[in-house]
């Protein structure tokens, strides 16, 4: 048999979809589309990253007949104890996307706290000197909010570039634990800023005027950085999101095993 005899009889036994496998090897569609018609050939690392995927050798993926090892392949996999082991996170994507939800929450944070530091500089004044001091303490926040959405964005390209698809490697519990998580941010991020509301009042009656600015923004600040990471934490264990496919885990998509998650 052909490359191509053998690439679609093995996409087609684990019920992937050219879209699906463009994904897990990273090329567009139309790669794989050319490939099937024998219109173009796949690079050695794309070929390499498919024996890895069908557990071939490059050997007989390109020149052998792989048509009777799907049969030994389903076999093992029937074999295999319903209650498997929980896929490890081999990636370091957990760790990747706590970091992430940090670093914006904390650039958001900053951002937002810059408007009462500068409130409190200037004195809530309005002539060309806090004028320009505003603009400055604007400028600085902006700054220090860029130097954690930055990195965080580079960090994100990165890792995106060099894993396209992860696994999905939570179980339902932390699933449902990141949601329960989630609505308790929330909750705190809007006490927070009914807390910012009421600051004023509180401030004023125990004659502490001038620190009103920043007990106000320190409170939005807080809020929005809480609500920002909650809605990050929860969003990180959505795979499917991330991997922009149907929810269904990798090893599923080998062994021809659609996951309802």
């Amino acid at each position: 048999m052909s490359f191509r005899d053998n690439l679609q009889h093995l996409r087609g036994t684990r019920d992937l979809s050219q879209a699906q496998l463009a994904t897990l090897l990273g090329v567009s569609r139309q790669s794989v589309a050319k490939w099937e018609a024998e219109k173009s050939y796949p690079e050695m690392d794309k070929l390499i990253k498919l024996c890895d995927l069908f557990e071939c050798s490059l050997d007989d993926l390109v020149r052998g007949d792989l048509t009777g090892c799907a049969t030994a392949n389903e076999a093992i996999v029937e074999a295999e104890p319903a209650s498997a082991a929980t896929p490890v996170d081999k990636d370091g994507y957990d760790e990747h996307m706590r970091r992430r939800a940090w670093d914006v929450a904390a650039g958001v944070a900053v951002i937002v706290m810059s408007f009462g530091v500068a409130m409190f500089v200037t004195g809530g004044g309005y002539n060309s000197t806090t004028v320009s001091a505003n603009i400055v303490v604007h400028l600085v926040g902006i700054a220090l909010g860029l130097c954690f959405f930055v990195p965080a964005y580079r960090s994100h390209a990165a890792f995106r570039k060099e894993y396209p698809v992860v696994e999905d490697c939570y179980t339902p519990e932390e699933k449902a634990e990141a949601r329960r998580r989630k609505l308790f941010g929330v909750g705190g991020g809007v006490a927070l800023l009914v807390l910012g509301m009421f600051m004023p009042g509180m401030l004023q009656s125990i004659q502490m005027f001038s620190f009103v600015p920043l007990a106000l923004f320190a409170c939005f600040a807080a809020a929005a950085a809480l609500l920002v990471h909650s809605v990050m934490m929860d969003r990180r264990v959505d795979v499917s999101f991330y991997n922009g496919a149907p929810d269904f885990t990798i090893q599923s998509l080998l062994r021809g095993r659609r996951t309802d998650a």
